[in-house]
């Protein structure tokens, strides 16, 4: 290796480059790694990592059930929606049609956040999936309420039918009632919103004309 560069500057020892003006010390190139840019043996660039696919599209694929993660949110996101809607005085009376509209647009929300056309049967379990949220969440409401104001629930439901003393008296038949109640009322939304669900996959499939 020469003592000094051609621009006059005086090299440090093993340098491969003048530190002034960067001019190789040497004919030899510097090692670089094999096909480490455009100059490798074939003159092309080195191929560009896979990037990996987003969550959306990857959730996409999975089928509707409790481990698709996006079906899940859309499910919770709709049940509490529709619970809010419920508890405004005057239009909890539309509660049938409040479960319906749940799986509708669970269906269409799914669609917009993934580009899916869900089957009637998956816009069903879709619905499914937001009447069983539904369910969980008003009967955790429920029971919060019963714990603050169940004696005076109790009390007016005595005042307004003095048979149900009896009932109130019998643990055992009066917990089997409130079995039955809730068996009911899961049937009933989990129903209805699995109704709303396949009703809005096959409306949507029927405009964009995919076999269902």
């Amino acid at each position: 290796m020469p003592e000094k560069c051609t621009c006059g500057t005086t090299l440090v020892e093993e340098a491969r480059f003048c530190h002034r003006c960067g001019r190789p010390t040497s004919q030899a190139p510097a090692n670089l790694p094999p096909d480490s840019g455009p100059d490798n043996a074939n003159g092309t660039p080195p191929p560009l990592p896979a990037t990996a696919a987003p969550l959306q599209a990857q959730a996409a694929q999975l089928p509707i059930a409790f481990g698709n993660p996006i079906a899940v949110r859309v499910s919770v996101i709709m049940a509490m929606s529709i619970i809010m809607l419920e508890m405004i005085p005057g239009l909890n009376f539309l509660f049938l049609l409040w479960w319906l509209l749940a799986g509708w647009a669970a269906v269409l929300l799914y669609r917009r956040l993934t580009g899916s056309v869900l089957s009637v049967q998956a816009g069903a379990r879709l619905g499914f999936m937001t009447g069983v949220f539904h369910f969980i969440g008003m009967t955790l409401i429920s029971a919060l309420t019963m714990m603050v104001t169940g004696k005076q629930v109790l009390d007016t439901m005595i005042k307004q039918n003095p048979e149900m003393q009896q009932v109130v008296n019998d643990p055992p038949l009066l917990a089997g009632v409130f079995l039955v109640v809730l068996i009911l009322f899961f049937c009933f939304v989990v129903g209805a919103c699995a109704a709303g669900g396949a009703l809005a996959a096959r409306s949507m499939a029927r405009r964009t004309g995919t076999n269902i």
